[in-house]
């Protein structure tokens, strides 16, 4: 009797345990979704991190090169000229209107 006791308290642990831990993994499969949808989003927000900043550096290229434009087109005899007297050169003034 005492034996059949035992084995029943033993089976209920056993059970018990069981449903903690089939609790535990349902939770831990849980955080991994929630994880991977969050590490899947990250990837996405790297890419376009990624593309953005190419197109800015792209921008900002063609802007470095419209302006050194402008520099190579000034005349030697403005660049050599008193800048405190002189006047800026057209293309000078039209590119920082831009």
């Amino acid at each position: 009797m005492i034996v059949i006791l035992g084995l029943g308290g033993w089976l209920r642990y056993q059970s018990n345990t069981i449903d903690n831990l089939r609790a535990v993994n349902q939770t831990q499969a849980q955080t991994i979704e929630t994880q991977s949808a969050t590490i899947s989003k990250l990837k996405q927000d790297a890419v376009e991190n990624q593309r953005v900043m190419l197109e800015l550096s792209k921008q900002e290229s063609e802007a470095r090169s419209q302006s050194d434009e402008v520099i190579r087109t000034i005349p030697q005899q403005v660049k050599q000229s008193n800048a405190y007297n002189a006047n800026a050169p057209s293309n000078v003034i039209e590119f920082l209107r831009k």
